[in-house]
Order: C-alpha cells, then structure tokens, then sequence
C-alpha cells in the first residue's frame, strides 16, 4: 500500500531464493499524475442507501452475546458510567468489565476481544435466550486483541454467525455494528467502511497490524462485537475507538480472525505465536517504466539487537522477497513475516545500493517475547 508506514517488531520466516536476472531491476520513478478524470456519462449509478437493517440484525442477534469478566477486588473493570440530567446512565457493578461477543460454533465457541477478558478470575456469557452461561478462555492472540471463549455446559445448539470475507470490502461500503455499549445489550449502530487496512501500533507489543476503521459508533462495553454486512455476515470484530475521537473505530478485519481461529487451533494452549523481525518499513514509492507501481518493501529502521539487525538487514534496504515469493509492498511483507512461526528461518532477497542481496537468512523472534514490550518506534 504506498505511503503507509508498518512497523513490524514483529516479522516472520525466510527461505532461500534466487531472482531471475534483471527481474526487479527496473528503474522506478515517481510517475506524473492526471490533473483530472472528465465524466464520460456512463459512470456507474450509486447503489440504493438502504432504507432499514432490521433484516440483517434479527438475523444476526441470536448469536451475538455479552461478555462478563470478574476481576479482582479493586481492579479498574470500566471507564466512568456517563450522566443523563444528572443521573448515572450506567452503574457498573463492582470488579466486572463488560463485553461483546458472537458466537462461531454451535457447541458454544464465542469470539471477544483479549481486553475484555484479560486478568479476569472468571468469564460469564450472556446468551440470548439463554441468559449468563459460565465460559473460560481456551485461545487468544495479543497481537490482535483476539480471544476465543468455551462456554461450560453450553445450552444446547447455539447460532453461529457466518464469518464473510473482509477482503471483499471497500471504503464506503456499508457496515453494521452490534454490542454491549455500557451493558446496553443488543445495541446496534451502522456506519461506513472508513478505511481498509489501517495499521496501528499495539501500546504493549510494538508491533502493528491492520484494521477496518469504520464509522460507527461504538463505546466501551463494545468490544468484541461483530461488524456485520449488509449480508449479516461477520466482516470484523470491535476492538477499539480513537479517544476523543466521533466515528472513528477499528475493528479485527475477518480475515485475520480466521487466521488467528485456525493458529489457536494448532497450539496446544491455544495462543497465537507470530514472528518478529524488528524493522520498520513503507511500501516503495513511485512507477517503473512500464508504469506499474515499484514492487518491494523499503527498510526504514532497524531495531538494535534484534533479529534483522543479527541477520545484517540495513536502513534503506528494499525487501524484494521471503522465501522466493515476490514482496509486492508493505502489506504483503507484513503479512509474511507475523503469519509465520518464531524461530522459523526465513531467507531475504533484498536491493542494497543497486545491487541484488539474494541469500541473506534471518531467524525469526516472537511477538510478545523477551524484550518486545521494551520495544519503540
């Protein structure tokens, strides 16, 4: 994606390579831009704003619940309840933080966010229907704020909630929110597709991913609710909102979900491991002569000590490709290296000064691992 900026501290495996000569090696410059698109009259009519989404939520809303973590007497559960003419809106209850959540297997497997239940000496699950349900968390993923809960003695088949493909959306495109706003259950609000791909860095892990920002609104007790099409499929899940911030929220795109589903699932303690390299870079700006955007990922910093830094890997190197495949920009060299395993050994082709780097191996670290919390940009 040009001009976006990731910092991965934390990357993945490398295997070995070689380029074709002269592939990647076409000068690249930044190419002029028009100064603009006259109409031609056949442009594509905007589609119909939709006039209701209670179709999509009455379809939805058997298989979204509330979350209910107890905490240790004394621990910070919620933000300040918010007033209405002077009187509390909503009173939270003493050492318990508040959730959102939705069902993904009919046995009773719910998804919600890590926050929300993290530190908790006891998870609670509000079905509907059903009412509060005993859980205990069997995966998560602290690079994306993901948990993966199992409710104990489950009520019988639940709904699950069909996980759509979050790579079919466009900035624009409709979306609906569903959660627990301040134990407001069954809250729903809709919004617009803000951006796609948003990067932003984990406070704790230093390390960023990316997000579907929307707009939404959404407000503590939110998190962990599903972002839904117009399909009632799930294209995200809440995470957070930007402070002092109206209508702009994040949410864990779909399809990083099913990947973090799929990696708690290979782990016996069901938490997710990514790799990590300790660098920072852009997609490479500019056209090459063909005007096609300049493939490869430019290295705009280096971590000290860490395993790009042991592997040689230098500021201004553009990453060309991991393990043989080609790094088309950032996005694709992110998702490279935090899918792949600690401790995988992955092997880089890189542009160094104008000549081609083609075996240069790197062992991957982990995200979370000894020292990343120390980590800055």
């Amino acid at each position: 994606m040009q001009g976006t900026r990731l910092s991965l501290l934390g990357i993945a495996a490398v295997g070995g390579a070689g380029l074709v000569a002269g592939v990647l090696l076409a000068r690249c410059w930044p190419g002029p831009g028009p100064t603009y698109v006259a109409a031609t009259g056949n442009e594509r009519p905007a589609a119909a704003i939709p006039t209701s989404f209670a179709d999509v939520v009455r379809q939805a809303a058997p298989g979204i619940v509330s979350v209910r973590a107890r905490l240790q007497p004394g621990a910070d559960a919620t933000l300040a309840p918010g007033l209405a003419a002077g009187r509390p809106v909503y009173a939270p209850e003493p050492d318990v933080r508040n959730g959102s959540g939705f069902v993904v297997h009919a046995r009773g497997l719910v998804v919600t966010s890590r926050h929300v239940v993290m530190s908790s000496i006891g998870i609670e699950v509000v079905v509907p229907q059903h009412g509060p349900v005993p859980a205990e968390l069997v995966g998560e993923d602290p690079a994306t704020d993901l948990a993966l809960l199992r409710l104990v003695d489950a009520p019988g088949p639940l709904t699950p909630l069909p996980i759509g493909d979050s790579g079919d959306l466009h900035a624009g495109d409709w979306i609906i929110a569903v959660g627990n706003p301040f134990g407001f259950a069954q809250t729903v609000t809709a919004g617009v597709v803000s951006f796609v791909g948003r990067h932003l860095l984990h406070s704790d892990l230093g390390v960023t991913n990316d997000f579907l920002q929307f707009s939404a609104p959404v407000n503590p007790g939110s998190s962990g609710g599903p972002v839904l099409d117009l399909a009632g499929r799930v294209v995200g899940v809440t995470t957070q909102a930007a402070i002092e911030a109206q209508g702009i929220s994040f949410a864990v795109p779909s399809a990083t979900l099913k990947w973090a589903l799929e990696a708690m699932e290979r782990q016996p303690d069901g938490r997710v491991r990514r790799g990590y390299l300790g660098i920072e870079f852009a997609s490479r700006a500019g056209t090459d002569e063909t005007g096609a955007p300049c493939e490869g990922a430019v290295i705009v910093r280096v971590a000290a000590g860490e395993p790009a830094d042991r592997a040689g890997l230098r500021r201004g190197d553009i990453v060309l490709r991991v393990d043989g495949e080609r790094v088309a920009d950032a996005q694709v060299l992110h998702a490279n290296i935090v899918r792949r395993d600690p401790g995988t050994r992955i092997a880089l082709a890189l542009l160094r000064d104008g000549e081609i780097q083609d075996s240069i191996e790197a062992v991957l670290g982990e995200v979370g691992g000894p020292k990343t919390a120390e980590r800055s940009h």
